[in-house]
């Protein structure tokens, strides 16, 4: 009993140390004018990206069996091909707030790409899925 008690308090610091990273996944940032935030790890996570409706844009990022993928390399194009965003994703979700137009979305997940028109109405949000 003794020894299974010499590892209890150990556990239970290095669980206290880590409690505060559990949430960190989630990365918010600020490219070329362009806010966005990824992530979406956890259950406490993705429903708080889900309820972030002040971003025009919404991606999710899967594979075919529907497990939730992350490392997404995704990169936005204007209409007129200049990069607007280029992010690796920390989760399944990429939220940006574009200006109204269309872009194209190229995603790259291990060997994988895939390309997606889209566009990004004047008013509510834009929402894309890649499935690889």
């Amino acid at each position: 009993m003794k020894q299974n008690l010499r590892w209890a308090a150990p556990l239970a610091l290095a669980l206290a140390a880590a409690w505060p990273l559990a949430g960190q996944a989630m990365d918010k940032g600020e490219q070329n004018g362009i806010a966005y935030v990824t992530g979406g790890v956890g259950q406490d996570e993705s429903a708080a990206i889900r309820g972030m409706k002040d971003y025009s844009l919404r991606v999710l990022a899967a594979a075919k069996s529907g497990e939730y993928v992350a490392d997404v390399r995704v990169a936005i194009r204007d209409s007129g091909g200049k990069d607007v965003l280029s992010v690796t994703t920390q989760g399944p979700y990429l939220l940006a707030r574009l200006a109204p137009g269309d872009y194209r979305i190229d995603a790259e997940y291990g060997s994988a790409r895939q390309s997606r028109q889209v566009r990004v109405p004047a008013s509510g949000r834009a929402e894309v899925s890649f499935y690889f």
